[in-house]
């Protein structure tokens, strides 16, 4: 019925139907002093047949448009549990549904709440249930607004990548993924406002790590269930970036801060050793855009072959600063 009314919102019958329905509903709420349980029971029979009479025959004639709008209403619900660009591409025929998977440049990104865990065993399962979708919902929202394509939440964890199905381009893809992770990370202001205003005392807040490189992306899985996934050791630095990531940090590796070093700000930080990979991978934070920034918070990075300088105006002492420079000017000239 409601996809009849759905089609012929307007149409004259429509009144038919509400006559029907009304009339028992009145049936079942007459006394039953007045009314024998056979008379009732006759009335309500009669009423149905002819409500049924009317479906059988908008079903006989008008057969492909109720097929198409339970087949809309059947796509909406499994478009759910499918990140949007995966749904489109599937549905679309751009994407085969079996097994396989290739090679791609990819930006990928990996966040959760920091103490998440130490509060599951004192919140009630409702308000634990509330929390947890609050924030994934929004966190959800910025990840759509940037063209991220969401693969899996796990518990308070987020995987999400940039480069596929869609991509932008190398530089594109990690500068949105990059500006997505900010924006979360000023959303979680709102949250904490709205967790503390709903007696959650502990501060939370998250921490992101960001890594770009070639991952295995694709279905992967069985002939009878396929999961579109990446996979590979860029996938998992990504995923080491984040759990050394202090609360309320991005972390990034070389690969992402060349790529928007140009756009974003971002401070050098300490190299990191990581399992799997026997080199010391270097890590920058970001600080943000030099278009969210004051004026007064500037940070000097330049790097090339034989010279590295990065100076912090926000915390460095600028007399201090004056000095080291005038030092190795002085001496720069004197070996010119």
């Amino acid at each position: 019925i409601e996809i009849i009314l759905k089609i012929f919102p307007k149409a004259k019958f429509i009144n038919t139907f509400r006559n029907i329905e009304d009339n028992i509903f009145a049936i079942f709420q007459q006394s039953l002093t007045k009314l024998s349980w056979t008379h009732t029971i006759e009335n309500i029979l009669k009423y149905i047949d002819n409500y049924l009479k009317i479906i059988r025959y908008f079903i006989k004639k008008y057969p492909n448009k109720i097929l198409s709008l339970e087949l809309e209403e059947l796509t909406n619900k499994l478009s759910k549990y499918l990140s949007p660009q995966v749904y489109q591409s599937i549905f679309s025929g751009k994407q085969n549904v079996q097994i396989e998977a290739y090679r791609k440049k990819l930006t990928v990104f990996f966040s959760d709440i920091k103490g998440f865990t130490e509060i599951t065993d004192r919140l009630e399962p409702e308000v634990l249930s509330s929390l947890l979708n609050s924030y994934l919902n929004e966190m959800s929202k910025i990840a759509l607004k940037y063209g991220g394509t969401i693969d899996k939440f796990i518990g308070d964890a987020i995987l999400i990548f940039f480069g596929d199905p869609e991509s932008k381009g190398d530089e594109e893809d990690a500068k949105a993924c990059v500006l997505m992770a900010i924006e979360m990370r000023e959303r979680m202001k709102f949250l904490r406002k709205l967790w503390e205003d709903q007696g959650i005392s502990n501060p939370l807040d998250i921490r992101i790590g960001i890594n770009t490189g070639f991952c295995n992306v694709g279905n992967f899985g069985s002939e009878d269930r396929l999961d579109y996934t990446i996979i590979g050791g860029e996938v998992n630095l990504a995923s080491r970036l984040e759990s050394s990531a202090e609360i309320g940090q991005i972390l990034i590796s070389h690969e992402t801060n060349a790529l928007i070093k140009k756009d974003i700000i971002c401070e050098k930080k300490e190299e990191i050793n990581v399992k799997g990979i026997t080199h010391k991978i270097q890590t920058y934070q970001v600080i943000g855009t030099s278009k969210s920034l004051p004026i007064k918070n500037i940070i000097l990075n330049e790097e090339y072959d034989g010279f590295n300088l990065e100076v912090n105006l926000n915390i460095s002492d600028k007399h201090q600063v004056v000095a080291s420079l005038e030092k190795v000017l002085k001496q720069l000239k004197n070996k010119g």
